[in-house]
């Protein structure tokens, strides 16, 4: 299989009898947690076997905003009107803060009510996609 973040991907070997075992949590964008080996050998380069394949429990997610962070100097308009498309695509209850770092100083933004969200990794990956891998406090 290949397992692939924001950053790149790897591919990623799953035994048979394992792969039996987890094949209905395999199947794209879905989000799952690997354990694995990593082997390196001269010939091959590096091989990833799979040795835990397992789906994350969201239920009992961490209760509280989301928190995103952003350099001061990126938050201009079209940036901002992209963020909200992105938050308005994934509305609930919980609230968001926008953290604005800029040197030593940070500024905390409450947003708007209308902009709450329900944390899922959908929105995840899309304020990731948008914002960096690291947007997320």
């Amino acid at each position: 299989m290949n397992l692939e973040d924001l950053e790149g991907s790897v591919e990623v070997m799953v035994f048979p009898q394992s792969y039996n075992q987890v094949s209905t949590l395999l199947i794209e964008d879905a989000v799952i947690i690997v354990r694995a080996r990593v082997d390196r050998s001269d010939d091959d380069g590096v091989r990833v076997v799979a040795m835990e394949i397992t789906a994350p429990d969201f239920s009992e997610a961490e209760a509280g905003p989301v928190r995103l962070t952003m350099q001061a100097n990126r938050c201009i308009p079209p940036l901002v009107d992209r963020l909200k498309e992105v938050l308005a695509v994934h509305p609930g209850t919980t609230e968001v803060h926008l953290h604005l770092t800029g040197g030593a100083r940070t500024t905390v933004l409450r947003l708007d009510d209308k902009l709450r969200v329900t944390p899922t990794p959908a929105l995840y990956g899309d304020l990731k996609a948008l914002l960096g891998p690291n947007c997320l406090s």
